[in-house]
Formats: structure tokens, sequence, C-alpha cells
């Protein structure tokens, strides 16, 4: 909704400049004292469009270079992150061998018990005298 919004907002304010460049087509003079003393001579128009046009890349660039920090910590945040799932992915598979090793161990206590007989359910047998 946001962007709708902004984006209705851009619109206008881009409707409002054609209109104003469109109204405004006589001459006008820009005079540089070092790079041109005489004057340069030119429509309204197009230094309100080399302004407009100029402002809009010199808002791009302030706008990127202020978003810098936060691509970096984009970055590094990504790092982490791709690290945590490796190490994850690492210990799921560790903690599958572990279970693997516990059943089998199960397995091998469970065929001990049924080959050994505890003590107490022994009975003696009474030995043969010589």
């Amino acid at each position: 909704m946001i962007r709708f919004v902004s984006s209705i907002i851009a619109i206008f304010f881009l409707a409002l400049l054609i209109w104003f460049v469109v109204s405004n087509t006589q001459s006008a003079t820009l005079r540089l004292a070092i790079l041109a003393p005489e004057g340069v001579v030119q429509p309204m128009a197009v230094w309100i469009t080399t302004t407009a046009i100029g402002s809009f890349i010199l808002g791009v660039l302030f706008v990127w270079v202020q978003a810098g920090s936060r691509r970096s910590a984009l970055r590094r945040t990504t790092r982490s992150l791709t690290k945590a799932e490796d190490e994850l992915e690492r210990v799921r598979a560790d903690l599958e061998d572990r279970d693997a090793e516990i059943e089998r161990l199960e397995e091998q206590i469970a065929t001990l018990k049924t080959i050994d007989q505890p003590a107490e359910d022994t009975q003696l047998q009474p030995l043969p005298a010589i």
C-alpha cells in the first residue's frame, strides 16, 4: 500500500514538473564566472529539465551511499546465516549417526539379554559324588 501511495505521489510531481517545463519556453541565460563569462542561452525548459535530472541522480547517489551500511550488514547477516545453516546440517547428520549407533547398541544389548540368563534364574544342579 505504501508503494502504491508513493508511486501516486511521484507521478503527481512528475506531471507537475512536465507541466512547469512546457509552460516556460522563453530563453534564459546561464552565466558562470570562469566557465562561461559571456553566458549560455538556452530555453528555460532545458535548464529546468537538466536541473531535475541532476537532482534525481544526486538523490539516488545519496540514498545509495546511505544504504551502504545496511547492505554490508545484510551481507554479514547472510554469511552468518549460511554458516549457521551449514552447522545445523552438520549437527543433524551427526545426530542421525548417533541415533543409528544407539539403535545398533540397543540391538546388541537385546541379543545379549536373550543369550545370558540372570544369575537368580539359574538352578544349581547337585554334582555327582566321586
